[in-house]
């Protein structure tokens, strides 16, 4: 189950929503939407119902903590093959043609990015800390966390493999 709010933020994104257009569509104030993603601020029933109606989906599966990937049939599988195209993408920031594997190493390079500009102090971080949360969320949100370590263990046993040939 994922928390109500990341919850919240991962409906919001799939739908295309903004805060403003999906706080204008649900009748509640964008600053108070804003409180329930970061979860600073609880959800009367009410409020739930009426972003369950502006999101087209159920209370329950906001209330239950269902994220898209999961209510919409679950993800697609990754298999070996799958997983090590990703992860060779990600290194070689090379695009991928099947559009959810392109979602998984997007999701994968923010990540590595983030982690690379908090080692070398760079100051992006704080610009970059938005995006590197939202991609976690949408990662542990749709593969558990033994796909994800699998996933960044090839990254980084692929960028090892890169930097050995180089030299």
């Amino acid at each position: 189950m994922t928390p109500f709010n990341e919850t919240l933020w991962l409906w919001r994104a799939h739908r295309g929503f903004t805060q403003e257009a999906l706080a204008r569509k649900a009748g509640i104030p964008r600053p108070n939407l804003s409180a329930m993603e970061q979860g600073r601020r609880e959800v009367s029933l009410g409020t739930l119902r009426a972003l369950a109606v502006a999101l087209d989906i159920r209370p329950g599966v906001l209330a239950d903590g269902v994220p898209p990937a999961l209510a919409e049939g679950g993800p697609p599988a990754l298999t070996r093959e799958a997983m090590e195209r990703i992860a060779a993408a990600v290194v070689s920031q090379r695009p991928l043609p099947n559009q959810h594997e392109r979602c998984v190493a997007n999701a994968l390079q923010q990540i590595v990015r983030n982690r690379l500009a908090i080692s070398t102090r760079d100051t992006r971080v704080r610009q970059e800390k938005r995006a590197t949360q939202a991609a976690w969320v949408w990662l542990r949100a749709t593969y558990s966390g033994a796909v994800v370590r699998s996933l960044l263990q090839r990254i980084a046993d692929q960028q090892r493999r890169d930097d050995s040939t180089a030299n």
